[in-house]
């Protein structure tokens, strides 16, 4: 390259380094300080979108802030989204914070850090999670089922079945969502302790996921749900089979079509 054109070169770069504008920090010091004293204000619409600014931001100084308002003290209303901003970038010292609040009076409150928890792989989080189950409100109850099925706590899942039991859905959803086959295997063995319908629904519930397996697994689950007299096992097969492809065969769903076909009287 010659001494002229590496000028050139020389030029073009720094006009383009000029022209592009350095990247600006997801929240300034600044915007986390008016955030922050928003947070605290009496104007409870404007601390609930600050709130959400700040787990936007997800800066160390954007959490601090959040933890700062947990720590302080909280109407419902803005207790609840400070809650969810937390658990969107979540950090080993949230847990203390959040399971202080729940023992809330208000449920809304302890729905939401049950919700969150889910985000946390800490025994102390889980162990709230579990306790959560026997709580004295169906919308918590079923916050802590839906948070032990999607951070998989094995500490709740003899309280789930004891939701199961009563027929409470989300637990059928959360026990079908962490269900291995050994866990399949104990659903099962539920049959006569739990209603037909719960059981049918969330032994299907295993037999849909595509991640379930491998077949042999599923060929059990078929069979346990053939054991179930109520409608709900033809129902939830007719949806295991309506769900699967033809091809490739699988020996599950062959199984799923016998069962099917004979308690509708078409395999007589």
């Amino acid at each position: 390259m010659t001494t002229t054109a590496t000028a050139v070169f020389v030029v073009l770069a720094c006009a383009t380094v000029v022209a592009q504008p350095a990247k600006q920090p997801a929240a300034k010091k600044a915007d986390v300080a008016q955030l922050a004293a928003a947070l605290a204000g009496a104007d409870v619409e404007a601390a609930a979108k600050a709130a959400d600014a700040l787990g936007d931001a997800g800066t160390p100084a954007a959490h601090v802030a959040l933890l700062d308002a947990l720590a302080f003290g909280l109407p419902r209303t803005v207790a609840v989204p400070v809650i969810d901003a937390l658990a969107r970038h979540p950090a080993p010292p949230d847990v203390t914070a959040l399971v202080r609040y729940a023992g809330h009076h208000d449920p809304a409150v302890r729905s939401a850090v049950f919700g969150a928890l889910a985000s946390y792989p800490d025994p102390v989080a889980h162990a709230a999670i579990a306790t959560g189950l026997h709580d004295g409100m169906g919308i918590v109850r079923a916050a802590a089922a839906t948070a032990a099925g999607r951070g998989h706590v094995r500490e709740a899942i003899e309280p789930m079945f004891q939701l199961l039991a009563r027929s409470e859905e989300p637990a059928s959803r959360a026990l079908a969502a962490m269900a291995d086959p050994d866990l399949a295997r104990k659903i099962a063995d539920q049959l006569g302790a739990v209603p037909d319908p719960i059981l049918a629904q969330c032994l299907g519930l295993i037999l849909k996921r595509a991640d379930f397996g491998p077949d042999t697994a599923r060929v059990e689950i078929v069979r346990s749900i053939a054991k179930i007299t109520d409608n709900a096992a033809v129902t939830v097969l007719t949806d295991y089979i309506d769900s699967t492809p033809k091809n490739p065969v699988r020996p599950s769903r062959h199984e799923a079509e016998v069962v099917v076909e004979t308690r509708l009287g078409g395999g007589k």
